[in-house]
């Protein structure tokens, strides 16, 4: 008889036995297998796309805020061009944090040492910030600028109305102060931006005049004084300014110092659901 079935099922009490069946065992090693790689495939694909919708949603979020900080960025805009006594912009916090922030200064000055440049004032100005905040994002409105801040950088997203040429420098500010209303709020829903006249400040336009030899400086001390120190770098009529961020202060050299007008325009901003 031949021996060649030594591996064939073997009947016990009649019922066939898969103890020797080494077709089974690869079988069921198989499907555990692929059933394995099903599920791990199937658990990848479902956290990669959660966090790209968690990623998407989240980047939506802050390009509408940034829509909106557009529409106040215009709205304090036509209050510098005509004088609007009154304006008003609706944002959405989606989870972030609005909020009447800390003060920029203005100074200007006939030095570019900080060690010295209280002592060579001319005059300084300060406004309040009006600042979104979501996680490492914050997006300002900061004294006539509006600002993007990613981490430690910022970039400006559209750049205060200043202007030089001719020997004459025009420096408009928008100074903001904290009126009724919260100064913070968090959460969802929607929250107006109002910015009011202030019965008790007059907006107005001073003249400065360097003199002979004299060289007249910008400074601006901010949170965003990165950003700011790039637009000096770029804008006509400033010069030689600070490295970006040094200090938390931007300083630059006025090209145009002949003749220069800083345009103070005062609101009070308030915050009300």
């Amino acid at each position: 008889m031949s021996r060649r079935g030594r591996n064939r099922t073997i009947s016990v009490g009649g019922v066939p036995s898969l103890a020797d069946d080494e077709r089974g065992v690869s079988d069921v090693v198989g499907y555990i297998l692929v059933f394995s790689l099903i599920t791990i495939t199937i658990g990848t694909v479902f956290a990669v796309g959660i966090t790209g919708v968690e990623d998407r949603r989240e980047a939506e979020r802050v390009a509408n805020v940034e829509r909106a900080f557009d529409v106040l960025d215009d709205n304090l805009r036509d209050v510098q061009r005509y004088g609007d006594p009154n304006r008003a912009t609706e944002i959405r916090l989606a989870g972030g944090t609005l909020s009447v922030g800390e003060s920029t200064r203005v100074v200007l000055a006939t030095t570019n040492d900080s060690d010295d440049v209280a002592n060579h004032t001319l005059d300084e100005w300060t406004s309040r910030t009006i600042a979104y905040e979501e996680g490492d994002t914050t997006i300002a409105y900061d004294a006539g600028a509006l600002v993007r801040g990613d981490g430690d950088g910022s970039v400006m997203l559209s750049e205060p109305r200043f202007v030089a040429a001719d020997g004459r420098t025009t420096i408009p500010i928008v100074a903001l102060a904290r009126g009724d209303g919260a100064e913070r709020v968090a959460g969802d829903g929607t929250v107006q931006i109002t910015a009011v006249e202030d019965p008790n400040a007059d907006s107005e336009t001073a003249r400065f005049d360097a003199a002979s030899g004299e060289t007249l400086y910008l400074w601006v001390e901010t949170n965003h004084s990165d950003a700011w120190a790039r637009y000096f770098d770029r804008a006509d009529g400033f010069s030689d300014a600070t490295p970006a961020g040094a200090d938390g202060v931007a300083v630059a050299e006025l090209a145009h110092d002949d003749e220069v007008y800083v345009r103070e325009t005062v609101r009070l901003v308030e915050l009300r659901r």
